[in-house]
């Protein structure tokens, strides 16, 4: 039986812009992530890791939140072990999808969607743009924090990934990174 062991390290990053604005980005829960792939209907419907992370917003400014895949080859996933010469070692990103929901469904994405490099980023909340102030609803992306805007600044986010029979048994990883900026 061929085993496929897929690995994801989540991490965040914060740009911070004028030195008396305040913005925070925290993984409270679930940072280490592995999915094992050891038989045949595991490889054919994929695996799904439901709410398995969650991260709060705290912010005294409006904001941006985006993610994408940290890799040494940009978009294929970093080979650690193989376990055979059989099949293809280059694992792109994009078999890994993500769900990110807030309590308040503001997540500019609510459905799965594939993962790609951070240089072609996934928006969550804003855009590459200066996006207007949005008070509530999609795109949120008022000041606040979790505890007093848990509707808008908490997001659970799930992990499906569905690697097939085309890649090589073996032990991959990446890093998963979701970053909050200053809306610009």
């Amino acid at each position: 039986m061929r085993t496929l062991v897929l690995a994801t390290v989540l991490q965040f990053f914060m740009v911070f812009g004028v030195s008396s604005q305040t913005i925070d980005l925290t993984i409270t829960k679930g940072t280490d992530l592995v999915f094992t792939f050891n038989s045949i209907r595991a490889y054919t419907t994929g695996a799904i890791l439901g709410n398995a992370s969650e991260i709060t917003v705290e912010s005294t400014v409006e904001w941006d939140l985006y993610v994408g895949t940290q890799t040494v080859t940009p978009g294929f996933w970093d080979l650690i072990q193989s376990y055979s010469d059989a099949g293809d070692d280059n694992v792109p990103v994009s078999i890994l999808s993500i769900r990110a929901n807030s309590p308040g469904l503001t997540s500019q994405e609510s459905a799965f969607f594939q993962l790609q490099d951070i240089a072609n980023p996934t928006y969550l909340i804003g855009s590459t743009g200066n996006d207007a102030t949005t008070g509530s609803g999609i795109g949120t992306n008022d000041p606040g924090d979790s505890s007093t805007d848990p509707f808008t600044h908490r997001f659970r986010i799930s992990y499906r990934l569905t690697p097939g029979f085309t890649y090589s048994p073996g032990i991959y990883t990446m890093e998963v990174l979701f970053t909050i900026a200053e809306d610009l």
